[in-house]
């Protein structure tokens, strides 16, 4: 499950939080969700920065935190002073009915049954306890990922199974036991354009090792101020959708969902459209 790269130590990931402009719009957008959480219980599914798990902690509740790799998630707990949980194949480690919000960013496309995770958090939720979940929005036409993929940083890479969600997807994941009541999106092109760039020349430094530490530390300073102009021209696109989207869904009784089928196997959907004439 482990990835192969080299991870920060707390004070380097505070740095990179400080100066990372995707984690502090992701962070912006999370508490902007949670709203407010004092005497709360919550949980974070999706570690991957000691900065960013401070904040959230800052924000108020109580928190606790699971990290996809064991090393991230060692890297994160050096950095909060906490124990950061990893994600096992039976699922997560907790009680039944023991948080008031379970928080999920950059994990559900890890998932080939994706479902089976949401019912995961399903459970681990009280009755009245709220899912936010961020993920990436596909569209029609992603010039981003188009650069990505020829940076080398597809989202196998990344340690995903899939690339995203459309809207529709992401609610067939969550309706058999969530109401979703929220749906925004939000980081836009100029920020995932210019991160896209700024992340293959730090991924360059890094793989020098040591000798790269020092050329590493500057990318992240100077990709800041790119990314930050790539921020500020991101709010001049008014029509723009963004390139991730957040949901707010309410817990209620699991049921599945299951679209109807006819005797013969086939949806209502089909049925219909096959009587549509040519």
């Amino acid at each position: 499950m482990a990835e192969n790269r080299n991870i920060p130590t707390p004070d380097e990931q505070a740095h990179i939080f400080r100066r990372s402009v995707p984690l502090q719009v992701r962070l912006q957008e999370i508490t902007r969700a949670l709203g407010a959480v004092e005497g709360l219980t919550c949980l974070e599914v999706g570690a991957d920065n000691g900065g960013h798990s401070l904040k959230l902690r800052k924000h108020g509740g109580s928190w606790q935190s699971v990290a996809w790799d064991p090393a991230v998630a060692e890297a994160v707990g050096a950095a909060i002073g906490e124990k950061v949980h990893v994600f096992a194949e039976g699922g997560l480690p907790f009680k039944k009915k023991l948080f008031d919000v379970v928080v999920v960013y950059d994990f559900l496309e890890r998932f080939r049954d994706d479902i089976a995770f949401i019912e995961e958090c399903h459970k681990i939720l009280k009755p009245d306890g709220r899912l936010i979940v961020s993920v990436h929005r596909l569209g029609n036409w992603r010039p981003v990922e188009m650069l990505r993929s020829a940076l080398g940083q597809t989202y196998q890479k990344r340690g995903f199974v899939r690339p995203g969600y459309t809207e529709s997807e992401l609610f067939r994941v969550l309706k058999s036991g969530f109401d979703v009541h929220v749906v925004r999106a939000y980081s836009r092109f100029c920020v995932e354009f210019s991160d896209a760039i700024v992340s293959r020349v730090i991924e360059k430094f890094q793989a020098a090792g040591e000798a790269g530490k020092g050329r590493v530390a500057r990318a992240h300073t100077i990709g800041n101020i790119f990314l930050r102009i790539a921020f500020q021209l991101d709010a001049l696109m008014l029509l723009s959708r963004g390139y991730r989207f957040i949901v707010i869904a309410k817990r209620r009784a699991w049921r599945p969902r299951n679209a109807p089928v006819l005797v013969d196997g086939r949806s209502i959907t089909e049925a219909v459209l096959s009587r549509v004439p040519a």
